[in-house]
């Protein structure tokens, strides 16, 4: 840690991403003690659709068994219940900086468990917010972690292609049809030809029922992309 990073230290003190709880001065990551040894990635049976933690013996979870998403398959480094104080923090809060230290989770989550779309990929690309919406919280969450991911994983990361040209609502306050309807042509592309014949992985923080995602990849498919994958920090277990 250099002279900078420890007085930026001072200024605002470190806390652990998990739980919040304040660090000593000059730790060099961002789990307390506690954290690093109970924190747990996604490292069991998943759903071969969404990444959703399986704890009964089949391929694809509830959610993906009725649901025909076009995406070819997605991944989750944690459970949204392992981190959900920490998102909170991180978006709502407006901490910035805690994007370093989820974005390093995240690759190392890909590159030890999902080697195979880490080398696939050619291009991040990161769930884009409404610009209203971006101005008014100051920064998008999705791009913060696309950018930090894609320094960890050294694949090249693409933040203003992919674009939300309207404003929608928050899916959270709607039905599983009103969610379809609220973001269906809510995106598009400015670029063609840096995502044609491309296998793109998109990125976000959340992955809860998958509409969202699923119509950002049916963006990315009509405007040539080869293969869209998605990796979230998080899922919501269906």
């Amino acid at each position: 840690m250099n002279l900078w990073e420890m007085l930026l230290q001072w200024i605002y003190p470190p806390h652990c991403i998990f739980c919040q709880k304040l660090l000593k001065i000059g730790k060099e990551t961002m789990l307390c003690m506690d954290c690093e040894n109970t924190f747990r990635y996604n490292d069991g049976p998943v759903c071969q659709k969404c990444g959703c933690p399986m704890y009964i013996s089949q391929k694809y979870c509830d959610r993906c068994q009725n649901t025909d998403f076009v995406f070819e398959r997605g991944i989750a480094a944690f459970s949204y219940d392992m981190v959900k104080e920490g998102i909170a923090h991180f978006k709502l809060k407006g901490f910035k900086r805690d994007a370093k230290p989820f974005g390093e989770l995240m690759g190392d989550y890909l590159l030890t468990y999902y080697t195979e779309i880490a080398q696939q990929s050619d291009l991040l690309v990161p769930v884009p917010m409404y610009e209203k919406k971006q101005k008014k919280r100051g920064f998008n969450q999705s791009e913060l972690l696309a950018e930090e991911l894609s320094k960890r994983i050294q694949k090249k990361c693409s933040i203003k292609n992919l674009k939300r040209i309207r404003q929608t609502v928050p899916q959270s306050r709607l039905s599983a049809k009103e969610r379809k309807a609220n973001v269906k042509d809510a995106f598009a592309l400015e670029n063609q030809e840096e995502i044609r014949q491309k296998t793109i992985l998109l990125i976000d923080d959340i992955f809860t029922t998958g509409i969202t995602m699923d119509e950002c990849a049916k963006v990315l498919y009509k405007n040539g992309a080869k293969k869209v994958f998605f990796f979230c920090l998080s899922i919501v277990e269906s």
